[in-house]
């Protein structure tokens, strides 16, 4: 795993922009900081994956994530963050990595069963490339999206939301990149309430349920209150009439 980790530091330093390093110390968002949870900084956690359609319920695998913390230089760490789950026929394989204190999108990959994606993030845009596969006409289209400043990625939203301060009454419009909607995408974010909530593998929780506007699939976040961590999230994506929730398995850390 050592080795693996050092041949993935030394192909990182040749592919991420070097504003991933001059500015390791600066938050997305203005006067806000995020402090990843106790489980966070390395860890591979499993989420059962269930979708509802009118009102019925059925299991659809797993969502599985891996965290790595990844040194590229004397005081610069990065997160890289691997996700598995099923999706458009197959399974969908996306790796986010991001600035370890401040979360901020450096890169990007997307491994789909009909096109892949990759992005590198700077100040200002999103540069990369998006290839069809597994089609009689296979193509590669150059992308290059504005962003005008910093931002996160929008495949850890939930990792992004339990790194939040949150208490009551907590508010913020948080910028992520979103490819299929132009690139840069203005989230709110609100907490609902403060309530327990008994979860099928961890029983009875504090937690934090927090609102979160993405277009098109508002989503709805448990936040556990005292380790920082995503329980549950569920996507409800009312133009397919359907909704999706991943919710935790792995057992927290004592």
């Amino acid at each position: 795993m050592a080795k693996s980790l050092k041949l993935l530091a030394c192909l990182l330093s040749l592919t991420i922009p070097a504003c991933a390093q001059t500015h390791a110390q600066e938050s997305v968002v203005p006067g806000l900081s995020v402090r990843l949870g106790r489980a966070s900084a390395a860890d591979t956690i499993v989420f059962q994956r269930s979708i509802t359609r009118a009102g019925q319920d059925s299991s659809a695998g797993t969502r599985a994530v891996v965290l790595r913390v990844i040194d590229v230089a004397p005081g610069s760490r990065l997160l890289e963050v691997e996700q598995r789950f099923p999706g458009g026929g197959g399974e969908i394989v996306d790796t986010a990595v991001a600035e370890f204190q401040t979360l901020r999108a450096v890169a990007h990959r997307s491994h789909q069963p009909a096109r892949t994606m990759r992005f590198t993030f700077s100040d200002n845009d999103a540069a990369g490339t998006v290839a069809s596969v597994g089609t009689a006409h296979d193509s590669v289209a150059q992308i290059r999206q504005a962003l005008g400043g910093p931002i996160f990625d929008s495949n850890v939203i939930d990792l992004v939301v339990a790194a939040l301060p949150l208490q009551e009454g907590f508010t913020a419009d948080l910028p992520f990149f979103i490819y299929e909607r132009g690139g840069r995408v203005s989230i709110p974010v609100a907490v609902r309430e403060r309530a327990t909530v008994t979860f099928s593998r961890l029983g009875p929780r504090d937690v934090w349920i927090v609102s979160v506007g993405v277009p098109g699939a508002p989503a709805t976040v448990w936040v556990d209150a005292r380790a920082h961590v995503a329980l549950r999230v569920r996507y409800d994506i009312a133009a397919r009439a359907l909704s999706f929730t991943d919710e935790r398995v792995t057992p927290l850390p004592i």
